[in-house]
């Protein structure tokens, strides 16, 4: 059965994952564009002025195992002391557990980015999530959600998700049901989400002969989202609309599905942006123009790698597009300390 895969972003994890065993996913290193087999990343960012002198913005710590997924992360403050740190209790690509904690400052008062919370998620026998737990930071349930597949037949599947929300000693429960049929002549899956009876997603999903597909996603305001994908499931175009704001973005991919253009237009705005890349596929620039070609912003990246190919020093400028020739506007440094296996 075709899933559309616009809508897999936007569905919460637990009713994507239902419908079959949970796959192989891609190691994180390699997501994070890393090679070889990567123990732990520091990355720290400075800012500058005038391209001379640098201030300290932060940093980060990443820990994988050997087979290259993640295990904690640390966030640092401008100072150097700890802000967060996150554990990811795990079995290969599968999260069994995360552990998000964040560091008081000396009076007590926490200034995390996040509250501090625990997830705990359980899987059936084939390895579908039909479980997730969240307690705060003193251990204290307060979020349960659990799924159930409601009706499993050839070409349809509904499902069930039902989820309760404890504040104060008082419990909300919300319940969402999806319900997917797929046409087998034509390939055309439909999808309809409901929400305590109230529908707020309606996705339709187009399976070509080629291998490419189109999906659109629309929601009860009139908001929409359309991807055209290519045969190996990336997306080669994507059309959204928001009703909130009037806004349309359209937005192009390479073959590779780096994102080479987006353009943003309402009856009062509009903004073109390209973007580029290097032959590994980091970005190098972005440039934003206007209705009438005139550049708006422009910045550009700065590459050095270590012997594995991995980059150590990134040095990204904004540029002042008012003066000639332009002149650079603010530089930010990011450097990484990569320890291998």
């Amino acid at each position: 059965m075709s899933r559309s895969k616009c809508l897999q972003a936007v569905l919460l994890i637990f009713v994507a994952t239902l419908t079959a065993e949970i796959p192989s996913q891609a190691q994180e290193t390699l997501v994070a564009g890393l090679k070889g087999k990567v123990q732990t990343v520091l990355t720290e960012e400075f800012t500058s002025d005038d391209g001379i002198s640098r201030e300290r913005s932060g940093s980060t710590l990443d820990v994988y195992d050997p087979a290259g997924y993640k295990l904690q992360s640390f966030l640092y403050k401008s100072d150097g002391s700890l802000w967060a740190h996150t554990v990811y209790y795990r079995n290969g690509p599968r999260i069994l557990r995360v552990d998000v904690t964040g560091v008081p400052e000396n009076d007590g008062t926490r200034i995390a980015p996040f509250e501090p919370y625990s997830e705990q998620d359980v899987y059936d026998a084939k390895g579908r999530e039909i479980e997730r737990d969240t307690y705060d930071a003193n251990g204290v349930l307060v979020s349960k959600s659990t799924n159930t597949v409601a009706q499993q037949q050839p070409n349809s599947t509904i499902m069930d998700q039902r989820t309760e929300t404890i504040k104060g000693g008082e419990s909300t429960t919300a319940m969402m049901e999806t319900t997917e049929t797929t046409d087998p002549q034509t390939g055309m899956s439909h999808l309809v989400a409901t929400k305590n009876g109230q529908v707020y997603l309606d996705v339709t999903s187009q399976q070509n002969t080629d291998g490419t597909e189109r999906d659109k996603q629309v929601e009860p305001d009139g908001s929409y989202v359309e991807c055209e994908r290519q045969s190996n499931g990336g997306i080669r175009a994507q059309h959204s609309y928001s009703a909130i704001t009037k806004t349309h973005y359209y937005t192009t991919m390479d073959a590779q599905g780096h994102m080479t253009e987006m353009i943003e237009k309402s009856e009062s705005h509009y903004r073109r942006s390209e973007y580029s890349f290097d032959k590994q596929g980091r970005p190098t620039g972005q440039t934003d123009y206007d209705a009438s070609g005139n550049i708006l912003e422009k910045s550009t990246s700065e590459y050095r790698n270590d012997p594995h190919g991995n980059w150590v020093e990134k040095k990204s400028i904004v540029w002042n597009t008012n003066t000639k020739p332009m002149q650079s506007k603010t530089v930010t440094f990011s450097f990484r300390t990569i320890n291998y296996y």
